[in-house]
């Protein structure tokens, strides 16, 4: 068994976290090629889904929500009249607020 697992996992953490490829994983967490490597193993060997199992141990759905201002619901459900008024894209149409010109 590897030695500092604390410090793979903060390096795997950092990646998703991240979103950044495995390649541009920075110094401090060792190097990028053998964290990939020993990620591959882990998964091949299913021991990510046993962390994940332990982890969130039996689920509790008894509060479980749905946040509503993202749900949208079909023009029928409504009552609108005349098809999608209102149901459309959001203000700003598909262009994200920080596009830079």
């Amino acid at each position: 068994m590897a030695h500092d697992n604390r410090r793979f996992i903060n390096a795997v953490s950092w990646i998703i976290r991240t979103g950044v490829p495995d390649r541009d994983l920075p110094p401090e967490y060792g190097d990028w090629k053998n964290t990939h490597r020993r990620f591959s193993r882990w998964r091949d060997r299913d021991v990510w889904k046993t962390i994940a199992a332990e982890l969130i141990g039996e689920v509790d759905t008894q509060w479980l929500m749905i946040d509503a201002t993202y749900s949208k619901v079909h023009a029928d459900g409504c009552t609108a009249v005349g098809g999608n008024q209102a149901i459309g894209r959001t203000q700003g149409g598909s262009i994200r607020k920080s596009t830079l010109l």
